[in-house]
């Protein structure tokens, strides 16, 4: 066999530091009160978004208190699942109750019997 060159790794991607410039803007008083009054009203929805059928998509999330989540799984179920391997599809519902019990806490509910 003939002696080969050997190849030689080049690297051919482009470097360029990332700069950031920030820039600082001054507002004149009566347009920072208008701002921060646009920015108060746009806070709270007059009245909720509705699709072209006329359904419901976005309410206002301040009504939105004392939901309740109900788990598809009964707390033994869960704990049975917890204990299966990870390749089983109950061991990732498990899972992902949990999740959501550490994400809501008080406000889940399990399956009932």
């Amino acid at each position: 066999m003939a002696n080969l060159p050997k190849e030689s790794t080049v690297d051919t991607q482009e470097k360029t530091p990332i700069t950031e410039y920030t820039r600082s803007v001054d507002l004149e008083p009566e347009v920072e009160g208008w701002l921060e009054k646009l920015e108060k009203d746009q806070t709270q929805l007059s009245k909720p978004v509705t699709d072209d059928q006329g359904q419901v998509v976005l309410d206002d999330s301040q009504k939105q208190t004392g939901f309740k989540v109900v788990l598809p799984l009964t707390k033994d179920e869960m704990e049975k699942g917890l204990h299966h391997k990870v390749i089983d599809s109950l061991r990732w519902l498990a899972e992902w109750c949990l999740r959501l019990i550490k994400m809501f806490g008080d406000k889940i509910a399990f399956r009932k019997v």
